[in-house]
């Protein structure tokens, strides 16, 4: 991945000027970022946004995928409605004009049980910190795409 002067492609009509898409742009950003902003539709208040920190990585075709405990609440969201967004900015910005951020919505979902073993590898490795998370019966914790 090349290192973007931002500030200098925003005046080029799109973010990235001519040299890479703004679709590979944002993929490159998701990919590279541990940490974002989840946001699920409230169950209380009712239908209101609800944003939480949450760390995730991708697959191999650059979706996100999060471990997820039962017990938070936008987990408990997600199992009313699975419509979602991920806020994710580049890590270490401090602009509010100029960082590099971009916005993905869509639906999630439980990672499938045939999957499973192969994603949570995945994650781990990404976070190697959640390796004892899956064996954590309290929090109930869940691979989510």
């Amino acid at each position: 991945m090349g290192v973007f002067d931002y500030a200098e492609e925003l005046n080029h009509g799109s973010l990235a000027g001519p040299a890479i898409s703004d679709a590979e742009l944002a993929r490159r950003l998701v990919a590279g970022s541990r940490l974002a902003t989840l946001s699920t539709i409230a169950l209380r208040p009712a239908g209101f946004p609800y944003g939480s920190l949450v760390a995730h990585t991708v697959d191999e075709r650059g979706r996100p995928l999060f471990l997820l405990s039962a017990l938070a609440e936008h987990t408990k969201n997600l199992a009313a409605c699975a419509n979602a967004s991920l806020l994710v900015v580049e890590s270490g910005s401090t602009s509010i004009v100029t960082a590099p951020r971009v916005t993905l919505v869509g639906t999630c979902s439980l990672v499938e049980p045939s999957e499973h073993d192969a994603v949570r590898a995945h994650y781990v490795a990404a976070h190697p910190e959640s390796a004892t998370w899956f064996t954590d019966y309290l929090h109930s914790y869940s691979l989510y795409r």
